[in-house]
């Protein structure tokens, strides 16, 4: 008999992309998340909710005491984690204890994410930026204010709208559109696995700027694209980033900004994944241990995947169905309110235009299901 596989715990605020991605490569996952939706639960050996309340951020509490029973140190083959521990390293630093960390240690994820680091290290490397504020702007027309330790624009909001807690910083708004690289790094250099168009959507007035998908891979202008991975690898050496992260950006014209780096994976990771036969996290955990791979040429398949949020409020019952093309699909029971996220749809298409307008009418067609069975409980 073989030696028996330990399994690797994921944890983050959704678990559902890495613990398909491990499934490709044969990794048995353990995933802690805010959702254990049925999907994740299909490819994970045991998954566990760890929410707080009713909103999608990890419980301290709940996770550690999960991560004790599910997956001790002994019997788990390492960490790896996603989105939920920006500004909570403490979190993080307590759930690695005695596990192998398959991503940025704690002090990495200050270096990158701390506004009053990241902004003079951008100015060091050579990587633009729109203009930042520590203190209030006299006019704040024009400007965004951000609290860090969010992510997926959950803690922005228009500077004249939000108010500005303690450790929150301003930045310029600029037009322009957004995008995203999504790099492997091995703390010497970054290979781009794609650049991604995004785009915000929100049904709550209090969170206007929440991620509300993506498409990619797309085309950069070649000035753009050879000064983002110039700059990428800069960013790497004098970070020491590793594995899977991403990096937010502007692109205005032949211009672009940066606005922050993610250094983790990012959801994006739904975009390429199929492209690998092992799945990226393979290339993940080879990434962290220092190897990279050769640059591969750029997919002819363009994928989008978009946010489902609530239309109405209710409840996500046994026999409810959706489309083979929704992923995250909640367990029976699960409640959700107006703009409460409730699944992603996902499509691919030959251009990033097809794709974008195929993801977009599978978007609108789950709103109106969830609609009608609202307005039908028989329907369900």
């Amino acid at each position: 008999m073989g030696a028996e596989v330990l399994p690797l715990l994921i944890a983050a605020v959704t678990g559902r992309a890495l613990a398909a991605s491990a499934a490709r490569a044969g990794y048995p996952v353990i995933v802690l998340d805010c959702f254990a939706d049925r999907d994740t639960a299909l490819v994970a050996r045991a998954c566990r909710p760890v929410a707080t309340g009713d909103a999608p951020r990890l419980d301290q509490r709940l996770l550690l005491d999960a991560a004790r029973q599910l997956a001790p140190p002994e019997r788990s083959s390492g960490l790896i984690y996603g989105s939920g521990f920006e500004g909570r390293t403490g979190l993080l630093a307590r759930l690695a204890r005695g596990r192998r960390l398959f991503g940025n240690p704690p002090q990495v994820i200050e270096a990158v994410r701390d506004p009053a680091r990241v902004f003079p290290l951008f100015e060091r490397i050579g990587v633009p930026y729109p203009e930042v504020r520590f203190t209030r702007p006299p006019e704040r027309a024009g400007w965004l204010v951000k609290h860090p330790g969010g992510a997926g624009g959950a803690r922005v909001w228009r500077a004249d709208a939000g108010s500005a807690r303690g450790g929150a910083y301003f930045q310029r708004f600029e037009p322009g559109q957004a995008h995203s690289a999504l790099f492997l790094a091995d703390g010497r250099r970054a290979e781009v696995v794609g650049f991604n168009a995004l785009w915000t959507g929100s049904r709550r007035q209090d969170r206007p700027f929440l991620y509300g998908g993506a498409i990619g891979p797309v085309p950069l202008p070649p000035a753009v694209e050879s000064a983002v991975r110039g700059r990428l690898d800069s960013l790497v050496r004098a970070t020491g980033l590793v594995g899977l992260n991403g990096l937010d950006f502007l692109l205005v014209g032949e211009d672009w900004k940066a606005l922050e780096v993610n250094p983790r994976p990012t959801a994006t990771i739904d975009l390429y994944d199929p492209d690998y036969p092992d799945g990226l996290l393979a290339l993940h955990l080879r990434a962290t241990q220092g190897e990279l791979p050769a640059r591969r040429r750029r997919s002819a398949t363009v994928r989008g995947h978009a946010v489902v949020q609530a239309p109405v409020g209710g409840v996500f019952r046994p026999s409810f169905e959706l489309p083979e093309w929704c992923r995250d699909i909640p367990r029976a029971g699960v409640r959700f309110r107006i703009g409460d996220p409730v699944c992603t749809v996902h499509a691919e298409a030959r251009d990033p235009a097809a794709a974008r307008q195929q993801v977009h009418e599978r978007q609108r067609m789950v709103e109106r299901l969830l609609t009608d069975a609202a307005a039908n409980p028989a329907m369900t």
